[in-house]
């Protein structure tokens, strides 16, 4: 396992890339400590092979004592070249091993995650900058903390050479080297913060994005002719994210540039001052013309890239302490779990003095909330939008657990359910049911994996069998557009799918959070009928704000400002003229005039 639940250090950046692929990153490892000594070995070799040249020039050599410094030469020159080659190789294939488990592992863990984090801004942005760079980052933070490893050695080891020789400079040089160190690491930290703070602002645009270019919006894209008000805004906004970065940017590379110029002109000074020891004697041409090597390939070391290599680490640390928070989020137990195969029997559910407030919020949703059930009974959950209904589906499936007072199921504390458990309860058509634009058989039997002798019975019963037998491949038509012979189908017929898994999954307690919303009232009250037909007497919950769909309720349980305000079947609710009677009535001209019918009861 790759990510864990800790505080990451900088000695992750390389630890992590052992974990993925120990035996590629310990040989880039090898070849770049070897690579990072081969500058000072070329600057005494180069030194040694031009010092032999004069000799022999001169006539105090023999030619073939350059041979060794020549092959020295080449030797170095090709294992460089080798060592960049093999380097790009194993680059590529700790790509696809990357792929393969730190992203895998990440899109798990954001499963695991406890509900709470998905509908908090704040979070899903954190997960958003720990995901989206998934692929690579580990591969880059790597190869960077690798690469700033190598130019330290090469600075030390070039630095030795010009110690060995002329102390001096060594010391002048690594003085004014201090600056490109500390303006190095300010850079790094000042650019990721700059990423941070426009990653909001990036999140929209990426999204008008696929507003003014993806295929669903298209329709209303050309019938609205809003795609050039979205382009402004979509242009506005990268904009904002441009100049907020290319301010940080700039505002570094001012301060990196002054160290640079700094470093290079005493590198420059120190060319000067050595031809004086030439000129003495001190030391020979061949041994000059090797500083000078040295001294302009640390110059550009220290100028070029070490400020680079060094900002790059900073930022790469900032994302392993986001990594920390990533990895130290709350997870739900069981949450990956198939759902348990244990016959469960439902006896009995209730609510007792139930009170929930969403997490970062201070409104109260339920209050003080009671109300028990039974098996095979109809129930229902009106009222308007924002009342609670929803919120109660979401405690009953384990997705909050932050609730005050009790829900007992079969007398068990809802809470000491696993999630495998609650998964063999409740089955759920939400309103925003996912469109898989996978096979018509494959969308049902999501709903259970093992329930394909129930698959045809399932279809029929829920008229689909039409829709099925003018598919091109029947049931195993791929819906939606990404397979080449893939179809689409109408809203209705989508919401008929989503039904179908619901039916299919043998939890005992169904449950319909307004999947049928898009329908008009008399369309959805049909297929409420059918499918309570369908189920039989099992228990079952529809949550609507439209009425007319839930009159067969055998209990309707209505909600107004967190709170159950009343309790019974439509006639006995329609009798107390509250506020069931009240929206009834509001909506009754509605149903009316949608079956061709006047408020009055005139055709």
């Amino acid at each position: 396992m790759i990510l864990e639940k800790r505080e990451y250090k900088a000695f992750d950046l390389i630890r992590l890339a052992f974990k993925i692929m120990p035996f590629g990153a310990s040989l880039v490892g090898v070849m770049r400590l070897i690579s990072a000594l081969a500058p000072a070995a070329i600057v005494i070799v180069t030194a040694n092979f031009i010092d032999t040249a004069l000799a022999v020039f001169e006539g105090t050599a023999q030619t073939r004592e350059m041979y060794i410094p020549i092959l020295l030469l080449g030797v170095l020159t090709f294992f460089r070249w080798f060592a960049n080659v093999a380097d790009k190789y194993i680059r590529s294939k700790a790509l696809i091993a990357t792929r393969l488990s730190y992203r895998v592992e990440l899109i798990e863990k954001r499963a695991r995650l406890q509900y709470r984090y998905i509908e908090d801004q704040d979070t899903y942005d954190l997960i958003k900058r720990i995901t989206d760079p998934a692929d690579t980052q580990i591969i880059e933070q790597y190869d960077n903390t690798i690469g700033l490893i190598d130019i330290i050695i090469q600075v030390i080891s070039l630095l030795g050479i010009l110690l060995v020789n002329i102390w001096w400079a060594t010391i002048l040089i690594s003085l004014f080297s201090i600056p490109a160190f500390y303006f190095g690491a300010k850079a790094g930290k000042t650019i990721y913060d700059a990423g941070r703070d426009v990653s909001k602002i990036e999140r929209k645009a990426w999204y008008l994005t696929e507003v003014c270019s993806m295929r669903d919006p298209a329709l209303e894209r050309t019938l609205f002719g809003f795609g050039p008000k979205m382009t402004e805004e979509l242009w506005d906004r990268f904009e904002y994210a441009r100049i907020h970065k290319q301010t940080a940017a700039r505002k570094t590379e001012i301060q990196i540039t002054a160290s640079a110029m700094l470093t290079a002109l005493t590198t420059g000074a120190v060319m000067l001052i050595l031809l004086q020891p030439v000129a003495a004697g001190t030391i020979s041409i061949g041994l000059y013309i090797s500083l000078i090597t040295a001294s302009i390939a640390l110059s550009e070391t220290l100028v070029g890239w070490l400020p680079q290599r060094l900002s790059t680490f900073i930022k790469h640390l900032e994302y392993l302490k986001e990594l920390s928070k990533f990895s130290q989020l709350e997870e739900t137990e069981d949450s990956l779990s198939t759902r348990c195969n244990k016959d469960f029997s439902f006896e009995k559910l209730e609510f007792k003095s139930v009170s929930f407030t969403y997490p970062g919020t201070e409104k109260t949703i339920l209050n003080n909330v009671n109300f028990t059930m039974t098996p095979d009974t109809h129930y229902a959950f009106v009222g308007e939008n924002g009342a609670g209904k929803t919120t109660v589906v979401k405690l009953l499936t384990g997705q909050y657990q932050n609730y005050d007072g009790e829900i007992l199921l079969n007398n068990r504390e809802l809470k000491t359910y696993s999630t495998s458990e609650l998964k063999a309860i409740f089955s759920v058509a939400y309103q925003d049911f996912a469109k898989y634009q996978i096979s018509v058989k494959e969308n049902i039997l999501i709903g259970d994996l093992d329930g394909g002798e129930q698959l045809a019975e399932v279809v029929r019963d829920l008229d689909l069998d039409e829709l099925v037998a003018k598919l091109p491949k029947g049931l195993d038509t791929p819906l939606g557009k990404i397979a080449e012979d893939g179809v689409d189908v109408s809203g209705g017929q989508w919401q008929r799918i989503a039904l179908a898994r619901t039916i299919m999954s043998p939890a005992p307690i169904k449950i319909l959070d307004e999947p049928t919303a898009a329908l008009d009232p008399i369309s959805e009250s049909q297929l409420y009928e059918q499918f309570e037909k369908i189920i039989d007497r099992k228990t079952s919950i529809f949550i609507s704000h439209r009425l007319g769909s839930i009159k067969l309720a055998d209990e309707i349980l209505v909600f107004d400002g967190g709170a159950i305000v009343e309790k019974g079947n439509h006639e006995m609710l329609m009798a107390k003229q509250g506020k069931y009677a009240e929206m009834y009535l509001s909506q009754l001209e509605w149903y009316q005039n949608s079956k061709g019918v006047s408020a009055d009861g005139e055709g």
